[in-house]
């Protein structure tokens, strides 16, 4: 052997053995239902978020309307300006608490996994944590932001009305 190489068996992989869950089969269903349900809850909490954050462009874009379309006087466009703040306010609020709800879903799914086979453990930790992680406040830092841009756009757009 030339100095430096390593054996073959070495440099190999280690075949993967699977390890079934230890589970009894009553208490395999209950997580698999636990598990369902947390991803749904993910998922109906995302398109929460996606429907705030488009629902208040909606109103960003009838708030402008209406200042354009009648002949808004001084208080009525600042009221039209503070709505847009609170609305702005609210979102964020929702966008956060949503936010919250998914990493707990997250947090348990990750402990229901726990009890599954080996081979459910290697293909769930082939994604890594961190980049899902990284996608997720990515997306939660672009909603906010447009939210915020949005609520800015609509206010310098109220008060030219004047």
């Amino acid at each position: 052997m030339a100095k430096g190489t390593k054996p073959e068996e070495d440099t190999a992989e280690s075949p993967f053995e699977n390890e079934p869950s230890s589970l009894d089969e009553s208490t395999h269903q209950e997580l698999r239902l636990m598990h369902r349900e947390s991803s749904n809850a993910i998922l109906f909490a995302k398109k929460i978020q996606w429907s705030s954050v488009g629902s208040a462009l909606l109103v960003f874009g009838a708030s402008i309307a209406i200042a354009v379309s009648v002949d808004a006087d001084k208080p009525f466009t600042n009221l039209l300006a503070a709505l847009t703040i609170l609305l702005t306010c609210g979102v964020i609020f929702v966008l956060l608490m949503y936010q919250f709800w998914q990493f707990n879903e997250i947090s348990r799914i990750r402990q229901i996994e726990e009890h599954f086979s080996t081979l459910y453990l290697k293909i769930c930790t082939s994604k890594s944590r961190r980049e899902g992680n990284a996608h997720r406040y990515t997306l939660l830092v672009f909603m906010i932001g447009v939210v915020v841009l949005a609520a800015v756009v609509a206010n310098i757009a109220i008060k030219q009305t004047l």
